[in-house]
C-alpha cells in the first residue's frame, strides 16, 4: 500500500509548499505542466471544455467561458495602459545665431516628422 493520498492536499502540506524556494517552486511547476501536457486525456479535456463553453444549454457554460477567456485572451490588448507605454518621442533642437531655436520632433507612434 502506498502513502500517497488522493484528493486535496492538507493545510499542513499547503504551508510546506509556501516554504519552498523559488527554484523548488519552478521545478514543481515545470513537472506539473509536463504531466498535464503529456497526459493521454488532455486533448479530451480541452475538447470537453470548449464544447461546454459553446453549449447554450449547459449550466456550466459561464464557468467554461471564463476559464477559456482568462487563459486565451491577451489582457494587455484590452487595456489602455499597455498602449500608452509604447509611445516614443524624440526632440532634436539646434541653436541658430539669431536666438531662434528651431527643432524637429519625431513621433514614435506615427513616425511623422514635424518642424517647429
Amino acid at each position: 500500500m502506498t502513502d500517497k493520498k488522493i484528493g486535496r492536499p492538507s493545510k499542513n502540506d499547503l504551508t510546506k509548499a509556501g516554504e519552498m524556494t523559488k527554484r523548488e517552486q519552478a521545478a514543481a511547476m515545470k513537472e506539473y505542466r509536463q504531466r498535464l501536457l503529456l497526459h493521454p486525456s488532455s486533448p479530451k479535456l480541452i475538447e470537453k471544455l470548449f464544447s461546454t463553453a459553446l453549449d447554450d444549454e449547459s449550466k456550466n457554460q459561464a464557468v467554461a467561458m471564463k476559464l477559456l477567456a482568462d487563459r486565451i485572451l491577451p489582457v494587455a490588448g484590452f487595456t489602455t495602459d499597455g498602449k500608452a507605454s509604447n509611445a516614443v518621442s524624440i526632440n532634436i533642437s539646434g541653436i541658430v545665431g539669431n536666438g531662434d531655436t528651431p527643432g524637429v520632433t519625431i513621433s514614435g507612434t506615427s513616425g511623422e516628422v514635424e518642424d517647429e
